[in-house]
C-alpha cells in the first residue's frame, strides 16, 4: 500500500491483521498490509512489489500477494518464491494516477485458490507484561516518522503526525501491539525512474526487537533463519515475548 502524501487517505488499512512498514528508493517508505481474518472491499492504492515484500512474505506459508507491478528483476524473484502474484491495475478514476489502483479484497480472497495460512511463529497471551510504562512511541524508517499514541487499551498509529483515517468510513487506523525490528537495510540493484536505488530489508537473520502492548515495553531479540521459517521474539532471557491478541504493526528500522 502506497505511503506518500499523495496516496492519502488510504482505504482499508483499518483491517488489516498486521502492517509492516518498509523504506523504499528515496527514503520513502511502503505499507505491507496483511489480511487473514477480515478482508476490505475497497483496499489502496496498491503500487508495485518490492525485493523486501519477497524475502519477508514466504513466513506465511505461500500467501498471495496483491500488487499493481513490479520491475523484471523483483517480478523473477516473486515467480520463484513461496509467494502467489495477484497483479491488479484497477483504477479509481476520481483519484490522480499512479495513485489510484484500488482493488476488492474480499472478492479476490473468495476467487483466489491459496493455502492455508501456516503458524509465523508469533505467541499471543491475553495476560499483559512486566516492564516499564510506555505509552508515546515513535520511530523513523526511511525520512518518515511513525508516533504511536496509546489511548483505551489501543495505539493510534499516525505518520508524520497524521492520523491514519480511512478514505472511505473515516475508521482510524488502531493497533493492539507495536513491534520495531532493527534490521540491516542495503541497496537491491534495482533504481528508480529518477536513479535511486531500491532498499531491501533483510528480515532473516536476527536483530534487536522492541515489543510495545499494554502500554507496556518489552525489549529482545528477532530472528529468523530461513525464509521459509518463523519469526520469532525473544525477551532478554531467550523467553517468547507474547503479543497481545488483536492487530500488530511492525516498523522494520534501520
Amino acid at each position: 500500500v502506497e505511503n506518500i502524501a499523495a496516496a492519502r487517505p488510504q482505504v482499508g488499512l483499518s483491517l488489516a491483521d498486521i502492517t509492516f512498514v518498509e523504506e523504499v528508493e528515496g527514503a520513502q517508505t511502503r505499507l505491507i498490509a496483511v489480511y487473514h481474518s477480515r478482508f476490505p472491499k475497497r483496499l489502496g492504492p496498491v503500487r508495485s512489489a518490492r525485493s523486501t515484500d519477497v524475502q519477508l512474505l514466504p513466513l506465511f506459508g505461500k500467501p498471495g500477494l496483491v500488487y499493481s507491478g513490479a520491475n523484471s528483476s523483483v517480478q523473477r524473484k516473486i515467480n520463484n518464491a513461496s509467494i502467489v502474484p495477484i497483479p491488479r491495475s484497477t483504477r479509481d478514476h476520481a483519484r490522480v494516477a499512479p495513485h489510484n489502483v484500488f482493488v476488492n479484497l474480499a472478492a479476490i480472497a473468495r476467487t483466489t485458490q491459496l493455502r492455508e495460512a501456516s503458524s509465523i511463529g508469533w505467541k499471543f497471551s491475553e495476560t499483559g507484561p512486566q516492564g516499564p510504562k510506555a505509552t508515546s512511541i515513535k520511530v523513523r524508517v526511511g525520512h518518515d516518522t511513525f508516533s504511536f499514541g496509546y489511548s483505551s487499551g489501543r495505539y493510534i498509529v499516525r505518520w508524520n503526525g497524521s492520523r491514519y483515517a480511512d478514505g472511505d468510513n473515516h475508521a482510524i487506523t488502531k493497533a493492539d501491539n507495536v513491534v520495531i525490528m532493527k534490521v540491516h537495510n542495503h541497496p537491491d540493484g534495482n533504481r528508480d525512474v529518477l536513479g535511486a536505488p531500491s532498499v531491501q530489508s533483510d528480515t532473516v537473520g536476527k536483530g534487536a526487537v522492541t515489543i510495545y502492548r499494554d502500554g507496556k515495553k518489552i525489549t529482545g531479540q528477532w530472528e529468523r533463519t530461513k525464509a521459509s521459517g518463523p519469526l520469532r521474539f525473544t525477551d532478554k532471557s531467550g523467553d517468547p515475548i507474547a503479543l497481545k491478541p488483536g492487530q500488530t504493526w511492525v516498523a522494520l528500522a534501520s
